[in-house]
């Protein structure tokens, strides 16, 4: 079994450009799985954990692998740009990537792995995090969590 822990976070709750928040989650090696999301114009937090699909789970860390995780394309990122920045420990070494929500859909392996994550958030949050996937049912044993203190 992997010791790897997955980070994912995206967006900006503060940016009155992005629709959706700011999503953090954390993907353990045994595929458990737990999102906090802070919404943006509600200004409030859910929080939910849950377990990722066996078959889903290693398709993200292919997809990684196809995009040789952990480069990623550099430039400069427009004004305003939301942002999607993976990290992965190992071993106590953190290793980590920062895309463009638009350009990551153009990065092969990137868009996947981008795709599985988006879907866990989405149905983590049982739809209130409406994030654009392609993926079915890949998270089971759904539970809310409290939110954090404030």
């Amino acid at each position: 079994m992997s010791s790897r822990i997955l980070r994912y976070s995206v967006g900006n709750e503060f940016n009155p450009g992005n629709p959706w928040g700011r999503s953090e989650l954390l993907l353990a090696p045994d595929g458990t799985v737990q999102v906090e999301h802070h919404f943006s114009r509600v200004r409030t937090v859910g929080a939910w954990q849950g377990r990722v699909d066996a078959a889903a789970f290693d398709a993200l860390w292919r997809a990684l692998g196809q995009a040789g995780f952990p480069d990623a394309p550099t430039g400069p990122l427009a004004p305003g740009a939301t942002l999607r920045q993976l990290t992965v420990e190992d071993a106590g070494t953190a290793q980590v990537a920062t895309v463009d929500w638009h350009k990551a859909s153009t990065l092969p392996g990137y868009a996947e792995a981008f795709d599985i994550l988006d879907a866990i958030v989405r149905q983590l949050s049982g739809d209130t995090v409406p994030y654009p996937t392609k993926q079915g049912p890949i998270v089971a044993d759904i539970t809310p969590m409290p939110p954090p203190p404030a």
